[in-house]
């Protein structure tokens, strides 16, 4: 399957978004620095910017708009708590308007998830059938400023007749909005019809460890350390929020990437690691350098000698992976990039391979240290000897 998320941007700067994406790495639930889609304003012509993400996937709102999130759900009414109980309930119907040089295609996803592989379709445009009814308002952990701001963010929302949804951490804290059971798994995909995000790259990037299915359209403003996928300024919140709720936004989609690990007698770990950004494989606390053997759809393609390689996506083109020295890449090319760190031949120079491959990255039963694979800088885990990392586009 296929999923990603969608972002906004502001025409009035429609030239290259690329560095929208992220200069930065990874970054930490606590820190919140990272990436993901963003929606764009049309123009004063009818245009729009030209931002598309070459798979499926996640929305999020750059200078114009803000979405809400579907009902259909059974409240726990326990005061002073607001737990619920997603049942059966679905977001409300929509439909994508996608357009390149070449026409305009109408799509109305049956499972009402932004998952369609999109190539080449940089003016993209997201229209409500229905009025949304739940939003989930994320927020950068332990900051005095998104903290101040989510009163007013849930008041403008429920004066519009939108559910408003937040962390379990959340909602202990501040008791606003509907929040779920800390260990459930909520399916936010099959409720939520948009995500108000209150923070910086990093807080983009939570959200789409949030969503490891289909991500729904994400509105974002710069209210933390990094901003450039924060496209909307936090003075610009109530209007972008009304245009959102009306519909008739222009958006960018980004594509993700999974990985999983299989185990050197071949079985297969069942968690999958949905990365917006880059999944990194270094020699973490040791000194020596890594030895892997890589090989693309089953194929060999080369011998690692290395600090470490980056696997990346064209949202983290500009972060992690530039400042190792690979190449900017426009987040509508369907692509995935393989970058070396500090190798030990010169020669090895990074690749842009074309997001339908299988990359298996593995660990020799003779290599001198076993390396660590971080997803997004959120999760990491140690790569035993003969074990293999498979990565693909999502």
């Amino acid at each position: 399957g296929r999923g990603g998320f969608a972002a906004a941007s502001d025409s009035s700067n429609s030239q290259s978004h690329l560095s929208d994406a992220g200069q930065q790495g990874a970054g930490n639930r606590g820190g919140h620095e990272g990436s993901m889609d963003a929606f764009q304003k049309p123009s004063s012509n009818g245009g729009a910017s030209s931002q598309s993400g070459s798979d499926a996937g996640l929305g999020y709102l750059s200078r114009e708009g803000t979405p809400g999130l579907p009902g259909g759900i059974t409240l726990a009414q326990s005061a002073p708590t607001a737990v619920a109980s997603i049942d059966n309930q679905r977001k409300v119907p929509f439909q994508l308007l996608l357009c390149n040089d070449d026409g305009c295609e109408v799509q109305e996803p049956a499972d009402r998830s932004i998952r369609t592989r999109q190539r080449g379709m940089p003016h993209s445009q997201f229209s409500w059938k229905n009025r949304p009814r739940n939003v989930l308002v994320i927020k950068k952990p332990k900051d005095k400023n998104t903290t101040a701001m989510l009163p007013r963010v849930h008041a403008i929302l429920q004066a519009k007749g939108i559910r408003t949804w937040v962390e379990p951490v959340v909602h202990w804290e501040t008791g606003l909005g509907q929040t779920w059971e800390q260990d459930d798994d909520p399916n936010l995909d099959r409720l939520i019809d948009f995500i108000v995000c209150l923070g910086g790259d990093g807080t983009i990037l939570w959200v789409s460890n949030l969503f490891p299915r289909a991500v729904p359209p994400v509105v974002s403003f710069a209210m933390g350390s990094l901003g450039f996928l924060t496209a909307f300024a936090e003075e610009s919140i109530p209007k972008a929020i009304d245009d959102v709720v009306a519909g008739n936004f222009f958006f960018t989609m980004r594509s993700r990437v999974v990985a999983h690990v299989v185990h050197a007698d071949g079985t297969e770990e069942r968690e999958r690691h949905v990365v917006l950004n880059e999944i990194v494989v270094d020699r973490g606390s040791r000194s020596q350098l890594i030895d892997l053997d890589v090989k693309v759809d089953g194929n060999p393609m080369t011998k690692v000698l290395a600090d470490g390689v980056m696997i990346s996506t064209p949202t983290g083109s500009t972060a992690y992976a530039l400042a190792a020295g690979g190449s900017m890449v426009h987040p509508g090319v369907p692509g995935i990039l393989f970058v070396p760190i500090c190798p030990h031949t010169l020669s090895f120079r990074p690749l842009v391979l074309p997001d339908s491959v299988i990359l298996t990255i593995q660990v020799p039963e003779t290599a001198r240290v076993e390396p660590v694979a971080s997803f997004d800088g959120k999760q990491q885990r140690r790569l035993r000897r003969g074990e293999s990392l498979v990565v693909a586009g999502w």
